[in-house]
């Protein structure tokens, strides 16, 4: 097999498919549109949904791309040899022109042709058939003449080998095709997928849409098919520099090399903290470049989790001075090499001023846990409930430290009590629009709020003035400063948290302005 780097796959992944008389389709933004019910964009065929439903797109029928991602359903498996948050997906389009067997041949083609498989070190999967829909010869078939031996080819149910965007749109069958990884150079005699997947590593997937599933869940069959494909870049490389996992690989072996250097620590002896740092960093660095800021809410919760997953598991290895997490910053954009057209400056700023809020906490928070832990190894959901719901400890991290101490975690009702917990919090607000409170009685000798806009990203509270409990219970809280805009007009109020310098994590759930003043309604 060619080995390659990653600069070079992505070449020839052009190249290939343009040869095909595919039209490059421009990348969409991983932060999903308002009409998506996903956070993030993650698979290629996202902003291809209208298209695949019926509708002209204006490049063509035949489309090819490599879509930036991110998926966090499996953020706790990052750490071994293949997970990731954030991937680069491979893919092309047939909008109602070809479909099985033109794909199949042209995928084998382009892995054994151009990128120099061994054609005994692949296996596939196809759809073994259901109530609703056949089993899929034709796919099989495909893959026999293409040359793929029936040994290889394993027939799986539903749930690995179908594919729908939503419950109501077309759907289909799917083939995936795989690679060997386990450390004999070929895979026995009568290894496949079906029998054997500890040892097989996915790389593609080739969706054919023919199917419509209605609201009825009856599948009719479509005049017009498509196909979506996905291949994973980095697992790709990983397979075409013949390394042990994606993080050995080109794409993250300097950023790697510089972790070495900043802790002082061997990649061999601390392998799963490197890989996780290595992701969520390079995870965090594109979600900011997209625009999106940590808070509180949606996406931007999501992103606030993994900068804070990523600055502790840097912390397991090695407690930065603010000097040396500059430095380490700046150097992670030039280990990074392959990140292009970046906003380094805005991206520093965002993240550096995250960990900084987050450090202000962190201590208190392990300060807490082990008082808790002084007579037990084992958090009760109680526990952990109050440690997210007074303290702000996020389960994430939670999690994180209780796997680093041996801790045993008790989340069978912690779920039920979140979900309470919101719903209280969603009755307080809206009773609070329900009642109208004399706020005047409250607020004599308080000076007019300064208002600090949100570019700067630096901001600290500087003095609580007071602390009020309403007539009707509500909490309020005000400062001599805030950057959090208060409701006027059409414009909603800021959702956030503020940490006390008790320890407190405190969470905004209203704000509002009177007579110069601004309150901060809490939860």
């Amino acid at each position: 097999m060619e080995q390659l780097t990653s600069s070079q796959l992505r070449e020839k992944w052009k190249s290939f498919w343009m040869s095909k008389n595919h039209a490059y389709l421009p990348e969409a933004s991983l932060i999903a549109d308002k009409e998506s019910t996903a956070l993030f964009n993650v698979a290629g065929m996202q902003q291809l949904i209208p298209y695949l439903a019926g509708k002209e797109h204006p490049l063509g029928h035949r489309l090819f791309n490599i879509q930036k991602c991110v998926r966090t359903v499996d953020i706790d498996e990052v750490g071994d040899t293949f997970h990731l948050t954030f991937f680069d997906m491979m893919g092309n389009w047939s909008l109602w022109e070809y479909f099985k067997e033109e794909a199949i041949q042209w995928s084998y083609e382009f892995l054994v042709n151009e990128l120099w498989f061994d054609s005994r070190k692949l296996a596939v999967t196809v759809f073994e058939g259901n109530s609703d829909a056949p089993r899929d010869e034709v796919a099989a078939a495909a893959w026999q003449k293409a040359g793929i031996p029936a040994e290889r080819i394993s027939f799986l149910p539903e749930k690995h080998n179908w594919w729908s965007p939503g419950p109501v749109w077309p759907c289909g069958p799917d083939t995936e095709i795989f690679y060997w990884v386990w450390n004999s150079e070929f895979p026995p005699e009568g290894s496949n997928v079906k029998d054997d997947e500890d040892n097989w590593m996915e790389i593609w997937n080739n969706v054919f849409m023919e199917f419509y599933r209605d609201e009825k869940w009856v599948f009719t069959k479509l005049s017009q098919h498509n196909v979506d494909t996905g291949m994973w870049f980095e697992r790709m490389c990983r397979v075409l520099q013949n390394k042990a996992s994606i993080y050995e690989t080109d794409l993250f072996a300097p950023f790697i090399s510089l972790l070495e250097k900043t802790t002082n620590l061997s990649y061999t002896w601390n392998e799963r903290k490197f890989r996780i740092v290595a992701d969520h960093l390079r995870t965090v660095f594109m979600l900011i470049n997209d625009w999106l800021t940590p808070s509180n809410v949606g996406a931007g919760y999501v992103l606030r989790m993994i900068i804070r997953r990523c600055y502790y598991n840097l912390l397991l290895l090695r407690k930065l001075n603010e000097s040396e997490l500059s430095s380490f910053v700046n150097d992670s954009f030039i280990s990074f090499k392959w990140l292009r057209d970046f906003d380094e400056e805005r991206i520093k700023k965002v993240l550096l001023n995250e960990i900084s809020q987050f450090e202000k906490t962190i201590h208190k928070w392990e300060w807490i846990l082990e008082d808790l832990l002084k007579n037990s190894k084992k958090l009760s959901w109680e526990q952990i409930f109050m440690l997210y719901d007074t303290y702000g400890f996020p389960l994430e991290i939670t999690k994180e430290i209780a796997a680093e101490r041996g801790v045993e975690l008790d989340l069978e009702w912690y779920q039920k009590a979140l979900e309470d917990a919101k719903e209280k919090s969603r009755q307080s607000t809206k009773a609070m629009f329900q009642k109208s409170a004399d706020w005047s009685k409250y607020l004599e000798g308080i000076p007019a709020t300064e208002f600090v806009w949100y570019d700067n990203l630096n901001f600290e509270w500087s003095k609580l003035l007071k602390e009020i409990e309403a007539d009707d219970g509500q909490r309020v809280l005000i400062f001599d400063k805030t950057p959090f805009y208060p409701e006027m007009w059409w414009q909603n109020w800021d959702k956030w948290e503020i940490i006390l310098d008790d320890g407190r994590c405190v969470h905004i759930i209203n704000v509002q302005k009177v007579a110069w003043v601004i309150l901060h309604f809490v939860g």
